[in-house]
């Protein structure tokens, strides 16, 4: 049993149970082995409707809305200079990479040559993110490992065999909210789940970016339609 086979496996079950799902999930402060996210139908369908199709793949992204106003918020638009000030960027950066690609994309619409506004009414389009850290042995490691996803989920879980799982100091996971999932590869079966507290995650930049490796056109029209 390799560790692989083992996520896969833990996988095949959530996909059953209707989550969005994806292995390998990196947006800063390590890798989750594997990331489970269910999305907000009424936001699917707003970005839908605003053919916002395109992924953003950079936490930058997210930063630059937090200041920009919504286009229909009757808010005076952002100039660059401001943007500059807040986000501390570059302002050749800001200006040639990240707001020509947002302008292009339709996340964001331009006015009078250097004042910006965003049309982002969906946001945010997770309705919860949940991470794993997978670990055949080795809890300790993956207690630290899994500890520092919080920093973009709303749940966090340690995931061992099943029979590795009474080993795991069950105190410390409950005191830095961390569940545990006691998984029987060769039954494929979940033998015991402990829950976390759902939490807000440390850093909403990366929330919104962790979802955004969900998304595709396909996954956009079906969650719109639920």
């Amino acid at each position: 049993m390799t560790e692989k086979t083992f996520v896969k496996q833990l996988e095949d079950i959530y996909k059953k149970e209707g989550f969005l799902t994806r292995q390998e999930v990196g947006v800063g402060y390590g890798v989750a082995d594997l990331v489970l996210v269910k999305l907000i139908p009424e936001q699917c369908a707003i970005r839908l409707k605003n053919k916002q199709l395109k992924p953003l793949l950079r936490e930058d992204y997210f930063k630059i809305f937090r200041y920009l106003p919504e286009e229909e918020s009757r808010k005076d638009p952002v100039t660059l200079d401001h943007l500059v000030k807040r986000t501390k960027l570059s302002k050749s950066f800001l200006k040639y990479h990240i707001l020509q690609q947002l302008e292009r994309d339709g996340y964001i619409k331009k006015v009078d040559e250097s004042f910006y506004f965003k049309i982002n009414g969906w946001m945010p389009i997770a309705k919860e993110i949940i991470a794993i850290e997978a670990k055949l042995k080795d809890w300790k490691r993956g207690f630290i490992q899994a500890n520092r996803y919080k920093s973009f989920a709303n749940k966090v879980y340690l995931a061992l065999p099943a029979d590795k799982a009474h080993l795991v100091d069950g105190a410390l996971l409950k005191k830095h909210n961390i569940g545990l999932i006691a998984f029987d590869p060769m039954e494929s079966e979940i033998k015991k789940t402990v829950h976390p507290r759902s939490a807000q995650p440390r850093n909403v930049f990366k929330y919104d970016f962790a979802a955004e490796f969900f998304l595709s056109r396909s996954i956009l029209k079906k969650f719109a339609l639920l």
